[in-house]
Formats: structure tokens, C-alpha cells, sequence
């Protein structure tokens, strides 16, 4: 029976592989503002567990900021105020009143001088195909046609 020789294994390899985490820059990976707090992630709480970096808002006090993270937590609050002010509202009057009726649909200016164009020609079937090439258009400018003679 033969058996093997043992296999030398190298002490390094049985070393713990090294920590993933911080062999890189956060901020690299993701340099736009939390949503949150308004810190950039390199100001945040890193946790490992294992699964990969989490990174928690910290607790700051405003001396410990920046100007623009000082900005961007005040812009993030007044946001919080608006969202609250509607919440509280019990129905918010509508921006446009419901009995104004819309405005009627008018053409470009281009589109009428070119209808003008084509209706000066004398051509009933060129001027025929080119209104049913635009069938949004065609009741203003038949209704223009009508009320002037001259066109």
C-alpha cells in the first residue's frame, strides 16, 4: 500500500485573507450626498458584518459639518417642513380652477403662412392632401379660410 507524503502547506496561506472593506475609498465609489443627512459616505458609520459595509448616518453635531453638508441638512429639512405642511392639509385647492375651460387649439404661425401659400396656389387637391396631412390643423384653418375671402 503506498501512501502519500504529507503536503507541506505554507503558514502564510493559513493566514486570515485580508479585509476586503478597507482596501478601498468609499467616497470613490459613491461621492453623492446622503439622502438622509446630507453627509457624504465617508463621513458615515461603517459596519462589517460580514455581508459587506453598511453605512449608518452618524450623529453630528453642526460643528463637526461642513458648509455645504450644513446646506444640503438644511435643504433637507425644509423639504421635511413642506412634506408636513401638506400632510396637515386636509385637501389642497387645485393650481388650475376646474370651470376654466382650455384653450383652444391654434396651429403655429408657420403652419398657417404655409396654408395661406397653398390655398393662394388654386390647387383644390394639393390643398386637399395637404390638410388631411394634418388633421389637428384643419378645422382652424378651414374656419380661417371661411372668414376671409383673400386667405
Amino acid at each position: 500500500m503506498n501512501v502519500a507524503a504529507p503536503i507541506e502547506v505554507d503558514p502564510a496561506l493559513l493566514q486570515k485573507p485580508p479585509d476586503l472593506c478597507k482596501s478601498y475609498v468609499p467616497l470613490e465609489i459613491d461621492p453623492r450626498p446622503c439622502e438622509l443627512c446630507g453627509l457624504t459616505i465617508d463621513r458615515h458609520e461603517m459596519v462589517d458584518d460580514g455581508d459587506g459595509p453598511l453605512f449608518y448616518c452618524p450623529d453630528l453635531s453642526a460643528d463637526e459639518m461642513t458648509l455645504p453638508e450644513l446646506e444640503r441638512r438644511a435643504e433637507l429639512r425644509r423639504q421635511e417642513d413642506i412634506a408636513a405642511i401638506l400632510t396637515a392639509m386636509p385637501e389642497c385647492p387645485p393650481l388650475v380652477p376646474a370651470d376654466r375651460p382650455a384653450a383652444a387649439y391654434h396651429p403655429a404661425g408657420s403652419t398657417v403662412n404655409a396654408f395661406r401659400l397653398v390655398a393662394a396656389n388654386g390647387d383644390v387637391d394639393h390643398l386637399k392632401a395637404w390638410l388631411l396631412a394634418r388633421p389637428k390643423d384643419a378645422p382652424f384653418l378651414l374656419a380661417l379660410l371661411a372668414s376671409s375671402p383673400s386667405c
